[in-house]
């Protein structure tokens, strides 16, 4: 005598096994839907009672923020994690790329910058010159602070936007041809989350239709913090550090060196010594802010 299972086969041409195993895994799809769906509604009474309790603040001049962005809403943060438009706008952003060095403005129309592409008073410096959007005040290192420390992704996405818009409007990068991160040393990034400096160069890379080369420049040696350091304990703390990965992709390259802050310059240096050495043509820099020593 046939059971179910053969007597439903041979009259339907469904196999029963088959079809329960199926709907097993769409019941699972189903359940994890259902949790996430939950844990984002979970999440979104959890953000309005706190944002009833404790109305959400620019991080800059402390007005309250209304609502919430599409970027902030994918990182489950809340709206006091951003700033306002007015304070966004009223940022101080520098006119000029400076030198890495003596920190002077290189007016790019100048007979002399125009011939050398670096500061004629500084020409012994591996790194051509640094493009900053401001100096490190306490607005800009409120960002830093909270996009670096606090898992803040959103403000550095929109400080790498703003900019890839300043370096775009003045047509700087036209002579450059790819951008390359710094990066964290393998432990820290895990530790981290993420590396600030690539964030940055990804928004500034598909603003500017830039290549982005991430695996080129590698950090071999994990170094101490620099932010306690001295001027010469920083040039020691980074020597030897970094190596390339590829030799052939730097050949004749003009390369954007991407960072969130340029202190002494220490590492910006380091880094393009070592991408000069393998090839590059010329490496300039790209960071939010610069210490103006």
């Amino acid at each position: 005598m046939k059971g179910w299972y053969e007597y439903n086969e041979e009259k339907s041409g469904i196999n029963p096994e088959a079809t329960l195993k199926k709907w097993a895994v769409q019941m699972g799809r189903t359940t994890n839907n259902l949790k996430m769906a939950i844990l984002k509604t979970f999440l979104g009474l959890k953000n309005s009672l706190l944002d009833f309790v404790f109305p959400a603040h620019c991080l800059l001049c402390g007005s309250f923020l209304s609502s919430e962005t599409e970027e902030e809403k994918s990182e489950g943060s809340r709206p006091a994690s951003l700033v306002c438009a007015d304070c966004w706008e009223n940022l101080n952003i520098l006119p000029h790329p400076l030198c890495p060095l003596c920190r002077a403005f290189l007016n790019q129309s100048q007979d002399a910058f125009a011939k050398m592409r670096r500061c004629p008073n500084c020409a012994e410096s591996s790194l051509s010159l640094n493009w900053s959007l401001g100096l490190f005040d306490p607005f800009y290192q409120t960002l830093i602070h909270y996009f670096k420390y606090k898992r803040k992704i959103s403000l550095g996405k929109k400080l790498g936007r703003r900019l890839g818009e300043i370096l775009k409007q003045d047509g700087f990068l036209k002579e450059y041809d790819c951008l390359i991160p710094v990066p964290l040393h393998p432990s820290r990034e895990r530790e981290r989350g993420y590396n600030q400096s690539k964030i940055l160069a990804e928004e500034i890379s598909k603003l500017c239709s830039l290549p982005l080369l991430d695996k080129v420049l590698l950090r071999k040696k994990k170094t101490k913090d620099q932010t306690n350091l001295l001027p010469e304990e920083r040039e020691r703390n980074v020597k030897g550090a970094f190596r390339v990965s590829d030799n052939l992709v730097l050949k004749g390259k003009r390369v954007l060196l991407v960072d969130d802050v340029m202190t002494t310059g220490a590492t910006l240096e380091e880094c393009s010594k070592v991408l000069k050495e393998a090839g590059a043509k010329e490496v300039a820099g790209a960071t939010v802010v610069v210490v103006n020593n």
